[in-house]
């Protein structure tokens, strides 16, 4: 550090020259000369705001996002006296790059602060026109999903299926879409693909209410009350598993592991709260077979016969598109 200090006091005339030659080839648009200048500069110690703005300008004309992201985020770490300046700077190399989400949160986030009114106004305006802009891009791969979707029933392919249904969670929208309810209803769409459907209607908090068939029982669900899986569910089961959370955790583990990929097949259609009791028993008999004890029920009844079945299918179809 001490030789780089050096080299700007013993060669002020060739720092000077080399920061003319930069701007002359940036007003000429030689931006790959220009760079080379700067580099050298920088590589010398001389880092002033003229010299690193320029080079991040030169590197944004030449395309080189990922060494240009990575020395805005270090010269923002710093938080010196031109540190909204190059915030500026970064909004504008991420813009470029269409990255308009990332463009919203780094804005958000510096929006928060007392921002000079120049560049307030300017962040204020790449705010909202990334806002649109990724709303256009949004709409756009809406409509590619769900052409994704359309082609996978076609070709029965459940799990692509499910990672479509996903994908449009992730993008949002809150909007109801007429292919989703029609695949509630159809008796060939996996029920785990009918739960992700579930969760779209309800995690963007639709209205209104939608009908679903699961293993050729049907039920209308009111969407303003409506919960994917209900806390209730898990709730009071667990109540009735106490003693194995206190006195052998690892199968307690086990049981939660289960009982969620269960709900998560069968939702709405679970349990009844009367039952309660039993399927905790049956869970806890399903687990000890799973490691081999020796228990066995000798009083075994229908519906234990019809919860273990339940179970052993909710595992096979949870597996089917999820591999777990």
């Amino acid at each position: 550090m001490q030789e780089e200090k050096e080299k700007i006091i013993i060669f002020p005339k060739w720092k000077n020259d080399l920061e003319h030659e930069a701007k002359l080839a940036m007003e000429g648009s030689d931006f790959q000369t220009a760079f080379q200048y700067f580099q050298k500069l920088t590589e010398n110690g001389v880092e002033s705001p003229e010299v690193l703005t320029g080079k991040l300008i030169c590197m944004m004309e030449l395309n080189m996002e990922e060494e240009a992201e990575e020395l805005c985020e270090r010269l923002i770490s710093k938080k010196d006296n031109h540190y909204y300046s190059y915030i500026h700077i970064y909004a504008t190399l991420l813009f470029q790059a269409s990255k308009y989400h990332q463009v919203m949160y780094l804005i958000e986030d510096v929006l928060e602060e007392e921002v000079p009114s120049p560049i307030s106004g300017q962040l204020n305006q790449m705010y909202q026109l990334s806002k649109e802009l990724q709303q256009q891009v949004d709409i756009q791969t809406n409509q590619e999903v769900l052409q994704k979707l359309k082609e996978a029933i076609e070709q029965k392919n459940d799990r692509q299926q499910w990672y479509m249904v996903k994908r449009l969670l992730y993008l949002g929208g809150q909007k109801d879409i007429p292919l989703l309810k029609e695949m509630l209803v159809k008796e060939d769409i996996h029920p785990v693909v009918k739960t992700a459907i579930l969760e779209y209607y309800v995690n963007n908090n639709l209205t209104g209410n939608i009908h679903i068939e699961k293993f050729k029982v049907e039920e209308t669900i009111d969407l303003h009350k409506a919960e994917v899986i209900p806390i209730t569910f898990f709730e009071g089961i667990y109540q009735h598993l106490d003693h194995l959370q206190q006195n052998d955790p690892t199968s307690f583990q086990m049981i939660q592991f289960i009982l969620q990929r269960f709900a998560y097949v069968y939702t709405p259609f679970l349990p009844q709260e009367e039952n309660y009791s039993l399927f905790a028993e049956t869970l806890e008999y399903y687990v000890n077979q799973s490691f081999q004890f020796e228990e066995e029920f000798r009083d075994f009844s229908n519906v234990k016969e019809h919860y273990i079945k339940m179970i052993e299918m909710s595992e096979a179809l949870y597996g089917s598109i999820l591999e777990i």
